[in-house]
This record gives C-alpha cells, sequence and structure tokens, in this order.
C-alpha cells in the first residue's frame, strides 16, 4: 500500500505541534518551580516554630551569606559551621563546606531542614507537617500544580525540595568587574588589584585552589596541618564525620571567591574576621612568602570579585504577596 501523503503530512504537523506544546509545558512548569522555590526559600512554615527560613542564615544582600561566625537554630541550637554564600551553587558537584556523597541540592536541603547535627530548622521528626502547612496557602496550591503536573501538584517534602533546588539553581553571579574585564578584554580598574591578579594567579598559586571560573577547584582540602593538640580540640572533623576515615579530619571543600569580600567573617568556622586574616590562616609556603603589601594586593583583586548585581537582583529577593509568576 502506498503511503498517504496528506496523512504523513497531517502526522508530522501534529507531532510538530505536540512537540511544541511540551516544550510550552515544560517551560511553565520549570517557571512554576523556580517561583515556587523562591517563596519557600524564604518561608519559615519550613522550620519548627516559624522563626526561620533558608533566607534567614542567607541573605542575598550578603551575597546569600549572613556576616555571623556561625547562626544559632531555630530552637536556639549552636551553630557549628559559618553559613557559606550560594553565589552559583548549582555548579558544584560538592555542597557544603565537608560532604561528598550528596546528591544535588535538593537533598542538600534535607540537611538544615531536618538535620540534628546541629539541629537549624529542627523538622525532624515532623516533616509530614511541612505539606500539612503549605496545603493551607491558596498561591502554594496553585504553584505546585503548575510545578508538579505529572505528579498532580503533590504537596510533599520531595517536591518542595525540588523547588528549592530550581530556584538556587538560577543564583548565577557572573557580572562582577573582573567578569566585565574579562569580557570587554580590559585592564582591572586600579592598580592594586591589577598586582593582586598577578599574585594570585602567579607566585601566590591562589588560583591552584581557587581557580576559574567558580573560584574553587570544588574539591576538599586540609589547609591547616593536624597536629595532635588541635586533634584533642576539634568538634568539627570535617569530611572525616561523613567518611568515618581519620584520614579525612580537618578537610574542607575549597570556598568559592565570588562575592567572597561581601560574606565575611572567613574559614569553615568564621574563625577569620577579614579576607586578610583567612588568607594568613593558610599554612602554606607560597603564603608565607607574601609581605604584607602583597596580602593587600590580592585582597584588592578579591574585592573585583563582588558582583552587586546578584545582591540586588529582584529574581533572588523575597516576593512580593501577589501569587504571580
Amino acid at each position: 500500500m502506498k503511503p498517504n501523503f496528506k496523512h504523513i503530512v497531517l502526522m508530522t504537523v501534529c507531532m510538530a505541534e505536540l512537540y511544541a506544546q511540551s516544550l510550552q509545558d515544560n517551560n511553565t512548569s520549570l517557571k512554576a518551580k523556580i517561583e515556587l522555590g523562591r517563596r519557600l526559600f524564604y518561608d519559615a512554615d519550613l522550620s519548627i516554630n516559624g522563626t526561620m527560613s533558608c533566607a534567614t542564615c542567607h541573605e542575598q544582600k550578603n551575597a546569600f551569606s549572613d556576616g555571623n561566625q556561625v547562626h544559632p537554630g531555630a530552637l536556639g541550637d549552636p551553630g557549628i559551621r559559618n553559613v557559606p554564600s550560594l553565589s552559583n551553587v548549582g555548579k558544584f558537584k560538592n555542597l557544603t563546606w565537608a560532604h561528598n556523597t550528596l546528591s544535588g541540592l535538593a537533598e542538600q536541603s534535607l540537611t538544615p531542614i531536618r538535620g540534628t547535627k546541629p539541629i537549624e530548622m529542627g523538622m525532624h521528626g515532623y516533616e509530614e507537617e511541612i505539606p500539612k502547612r503549605l496545603s493551607q496557602n491558596a498561591c502554594y496550591q496553585k504553584l505546585f500544580a503548575l510545578a508538579f503536573p505529572e505528579q498532580n501538584g503533590t504537596i510533599s517534602l520531595d517536591t518542595v525540595t525540588l523547588a528549592l533546588e530550581s530556584f538556587e539553581r538560577i543564583l548565577i553571579s557572573d557580572n562582577s568587574t573582573y567578569d566585565k574585564s574579562k569580557k570587554e578584554n580590559k585592564p582591572l580598574p586600579s592598580k592594586e588589584a591589577l598586582e593582586g591578579e598577578t599574585l594570585f594567579f602567579g607566585t601566590a598559586q591562589c588560583s591552584t585552589c581557587h581557580s576559574t571560573p567558580l573560584f574553587s577547584d570544588d574539591v576538599f582540602h586540609q589547609v591547616q596541618p593536624l597536629n595532635k593538640t588541635a586533634a584533642t580540640l576539634l568538634t568539627d572533623y570535617g569530611l572525616s564525620d561523613v567518611t568515618g576515615k581519620s584520614s579525612d579530619k580537618n578537610i574542607f571543600r575549597t570556598p568559592s571567591l565570588r562575592n567572597a569580600a561581601l560574606t565575611s567573617p572567613y574559614w569553615h568556622d568564621g574563625s577569620a574576621p577579614t579576607l586578610k586574616n583567612a588568607i594568613l590562616k593558610h599554612n602554606l609556603a607560597t603564603i608565607k612568602t607574601l609581605s604584607s603589601k602583597d596580602i593587600d594586593k590580592i585582597n584588592a583583586f578579591i574585592h573585583t570579585l563582588s558582583d552587586y548585581s546578584f545582591t540586588t537582583n529582584p529574581k533572588f529577593s523575597k516576593p512580593d504577596k501577589d501569587c504571580t509568576y
């Protein structure tokens, strides 16, 4: 039987229309996921007593860190680690200061929500309270339906964390003075920053670990030796807390230096109040050879990694009460 040309054309047109509709549906779903994640990011109902949201510790004005050494949990439990910036967090494989097995941002978000070491948002054992609370909100009902049509708009811990991941993935910072200078093929605006750039990528060897474009190699390192006295004083064992290996004690992921000038204090425990202190804490031969002026120059270069469009972008800020996206 010869193929009917009209039928073939009709089938091709229908398939094209279905494909176009699929793209539109997927785009609608993704936009809804991002807006939903943004609202959830700023919602204190994800904490046990309604006092803490993700944004409580990750403030946009501080490049999504919080300016404190550590931050106590919703129930007053003391924090252990300094709150890291979320600049470009969606591009990292290894998430948080010292964890190498998290599958992604959705799983990572469970650490503050229901983690117990330390207790942050305090929802361990109360996870089912989250969908109950969110289901009472008409805007959430609408957004979950749009974001997760394949799951019939189900409001669950799984869909909550997937939405949070969708929002966190758009937290892209790539518009600093440094970025602009590279895009325009121009030198940095100050002599001190320019000389700091040369040191950073040259004799100081900062870029060995703080490599571009993230200004982090996304790898775990021990940059301070672990002596016997220090080991007995440790309360945070770094990567060892996850792997159980004694060789992983005091090993932490290289933090990104993007927006670092906006995220003091520094180090995994917030023990370095300034960038200069943070640089000097590195027990590395290349750092020990630097003069005070050299460190000031590197400091000036790091300041050029500040992206103020990132810290003021309304797409990342607390949403209006109106349920729009």
